[in-house]
């Protein structure tokens, strides 16, 4: 029997995507569309004066082409966002132009709306405001030298920083977390070093868009999200309507990595300015508006303590995270949640402080927690391995443990030990000489460098509707996203699969919130939560049609037991031999009887999460090339091995990885968005790696399924594959170079740096 699962199918929405058939939000065309453009602040806090704000907006009603313009002197009172959804997820408290005070550069302060973007954008360009500047914290030290301030449970606007208990209502993710002893024991091998990382930006091919029109109190809106049904309650709460007035339809997104997961406030602006003129509007962001208006990963500075016996085996980790968040919103960096876990330590403390900054609002970002935390960590098992004189991938071997030590509970699938025993034989790690700087190659130097992934395995609760057509032809949806993950074609194998018919007899559709309900696409979790409802959804398709094979009087299964029957290809077959094509089966009935029967809708729990921890694992390998004399570092091969559960489409999953790697090589050695310290004013060139930049990969995976997650035994693999990626570059720059890099991006003037020989002074 032919499955595909398993199978290197192409994406279903793959010639769309590279014919330009594909259509995302902005591609979307509206009749009687008018377009908007923001204006936004110049200054990280102060207040807009009042007379400024008027004398623009008069001079932009004025400029031709201009419909309306919604500023704080005109806009509707807006409610604050329910505690239910803005804790802690990074939604903003202060509704948008609530009144003049500025909390962060980039703010926004009026909508132009106009009838073509060149008049809009011409409109927006006019505006000339004047601030009375106030004293702005721009970085977390500025703020923790006064005293911490409370979560308030009230309050639009915050200042001061906090201690935050868990991320995103996840009580088993402690974010200050402690066991064992009070003190530090005192062992044969100490390392202390401190890590830093900076603010990142999502950077998706895809500008953010939005389109909204109002029919009476319906309210339709077309954006650039993976969190429609999200969205969908936001903005009911918003504008104080039914969620069932409201439809919100993302069917591409183009890239997001975290940046389209919630309802930023410009969607709720075009929606008001729709509501407003009464004709639909049209918002796309500038590339610059990107980075303040749709989140970035905030910056980390990590203190990691590690002491060790003479062996190597960890007695105690301490990992202590400083990050920040804005003024009118909640996020913190879980960078220290895999410390807790990941290596033996009896002895473990973990703490975030989030300092709140007058800046905008930070969110997740591929790998959120993971990829700053791991960069952290690994680099220090780095340094204890080589402070202890072991091999850095036998240390982590020596320290790998069996069971979650911050639950006490055992994992649901572990193959952490194979992956780094089939990566080191892929890469030929025992050819790897101890000493930094021992491997040179064509008059540079070359270095090897490895590091542990690991990322949560998770399920949510999520729907599916069937719809069957008179021609045997299966329809599935659910108000999931197609992201760029290839979560339709794997939807669609899953389908086939479990109902016994061809590919090309299903279909998967996303991105519409009438659909049955689904989380919002991130946290590598939609394969296994879509996945689960799509099998429950096949399930109870296959046992339907099987029962009505068994009861139609021109069936020739008429009477068999519907368990004795298989459908395998379209096929319906009976073990006597008998069969019949779905089709003709079919083609039958009337389709008033098709539709009552097997079309349905179902709902899939989120399982049980109790009994087991579950967490994903890998390890990477990396080869480095430096020139020392030009400060360039080139990753030049790539091995890493996967423990991820069953691997529906190996073709997918290997692409998902590759994406993942190069998105922490470009966090390695190249990303951080520039900006000037005194007056947060974006400036520079935000630098990625291109396809230029791509190393020679070799990936593979474990496939062990994982069935107590889920029924199809997956758990995700969208970010595991960027965590650890830092680490293992810095690791193995330090081997090619001897120079401990502790601080990302690692730039030019660093590599450039004379070498210094390391002390002989012990550390300990």
């Amino acid at each position: 029997m032919t499955t595909a699962i398993g199978s290197e199918i192409n994406r279903v929405e793959g010639v769309d995507k590279v014919s330009g058939a594909a259509h995302y939000t902005a591609d979307m065309n509206i009749q009687n569309v008018a377009y908007a453009s923001l204006v936004q602040s110049e200054i990280p806090h102060g207040v807009v004066t009042e007379e400024s704000l008027k004398k623009s907006v008069d001079k932009a009603l004025s400029s031709p082409g201009v419909l309306y313009v919604l500023s704080p002197l005109n806009s509707p009172k807006l409610p604050v966002l329910p505690r239910d959804l803005t804790f802690d997820l990074p939604l903003e408290r202060r509704p948008p132009l609530s009144d003049l005070t500025v909390q962060h550069v980039g703010q926004h302060l009026a909508l132009v709306v106009a009838e073509t973007p060149d008049q809009a954008s011409f409109a927006a360009s006019l505006f000339e405001l004047d601030y009375v500047e106030q004293p702005a914290d721009l970085n977390a030290h500025d703020v923790i030298a006064s005293i911490p301030a409370p979560d308030e449970k009230e309050g639009q606007i915050r200042h001061g920083s906090y201690y935050p208990d868990h991320f995103v209502k996840l009580e088993e993710e402690k974010l200050q977390d402690r066991r064992g002893d009070d003190a530090e024991p005192k062992t044969a091998i100490h390392i202390a070093s401190q890590y830093s990382t900076p603010l990142n930006a999502h950077y998706p091919i895809e500008l953010s868009a939005t389109i909204a029109y109002w029919e009476g109190e319906k309210l339709t809106v077309h954006d650039s999200t993976r969190w429609i049904t999200g969205e969908r309650k936001a903005l009911a709460a918003t504008f104080g309507i039914p969620e069932d007035s409201i439809r919100v339809l993302s069917p591409l997104v183009g890239g997001a990595f975290g940046s389209k997961s919630f309802l930023w406030m410009h969607v709720v602006l075009t929606a008001v300015a729709a509501r407003e003129i009464g004709r639909p509007v049209k918002l796309v962001l500038t590339r610059d508006q990107m980075f303040s208006s749709t989140g970035h990963r905030p910056r980390t500075e990590q203190s990691i303590s590690i002491a060790a016996d003479a062996n190597g085996l960890i007695q105690s980790t301490e990992h202590h995270t400083l990050t920040e968040t804005s003024t009118v919103a909640h996020f913190c960096e879980p960078a220290g949640l895999s410390t807790r876990f990941l290596y033996h330590s009896p002895r473990v403390v973990v703490s975030h402080q989030a300092a709140r900054i007058h800046y905008p609002t930070p969110c997740f970002m591929r790998g959120p927690g993971e990829a700053p935390g791991l960069f952290a960590l690994e680099v220090a098992m780095d340094e204890l391995a080589y402070a202890a004189g072991i091999d850095p991938l036998e240390l982590r071997v020596r320290n790998h443990v069996p069971l979650d030590q911050a639950s006490g509970r055992t994992w649901s699938s572990k193959h952490l030990l194979e992956c780094y025993s089939q990566g080191a034989e892929r890469f030929g790690w025992d050819q790897r000489t101890h000493a930094p700087r021992s491997m040179q190659r064509d008059g540079v130097q070359v270095g090897w460098g490895v590091a542990t992934a690991t990322y949560p395995g998770r399920r949510m609760p999520a729907g599916c509707r069937v719809t069957t057509r008179v021609n045997g032809a299966v329809e599935f949806a659910s108000a999931t996203h197609e992201v760029g993950n290839g979560i339709r074609t794997v939807m669609t194998q899953v389908a086939a699969d479990v109902t016994g018919l061809p590919l090309h007899f299903v279909t998967f559709l996303s991105g519409d919130s009438d659909f049955p309900g689904a989380p919002y696409s991130g946290a590598s979790q939609t394969t296994a939560t879509v996945g689960s409802a799509v099998y429950a959804a096949a399930t109870e398709w296959k046992r339907r049609v099987l029962q009505l094979a068994t009861e139609l009087d021109a069936s020739p299964l008429r009477g068999l037991d519907p368990s004795a029957l298989l459908i395998e290809g379209g096929i319906l077959h009976a073990t006597s031999g008998l069969s019949v094509a779905l089709a003709d089966l079919l083609s039958g009935i009337d389709a008033a009887r098709i539709e009552k029967e097997l079309s349905f809708s179902v709902q899939s729990d989120a399982g049980d999460q109790e009994r087991f921890a579950f967490q994903s694992f890998g390890a990477h390998f990396c080869e480095v090339e430096v020139d020392e004399e030009i400060g360039r570092a080139t990753v030049v091969r790539w091995v890493a091995v996967f423990d991820c559960g069953r691997v529906l489409n190996p073709k997918l999953a290997r692409n998902q990885i590759m994406g993942g790697v190069t998105f922490g090589l470009g966090m390695a050695l190249l990303e951080q968005v520039p900006y000037d310290s005194r007056t947060a004013q974006l400036i520079g060139e935000y630098y990625l790696p291109t396809h230029a930049d791509r190393p020679d990969f070799d990936i593979s995976f474990v496939d062990t399924p994982d069935y107590a997650l889920d029924p199809i035994g997956v758990r995700g693999i969208g970010e595991i594959g960027t965590c650890g990626v830092p680490a293992a570059i810095a690791n193995a720059i330090f081997h090619a170079t001897g120079k401990r890099l502790r601080s990302l991006p690692i730039t030019l003037e660093q590599l450039m740096k004379p070498y210094q020989p390391p002390s002989t002074e012990k550390r300990g």
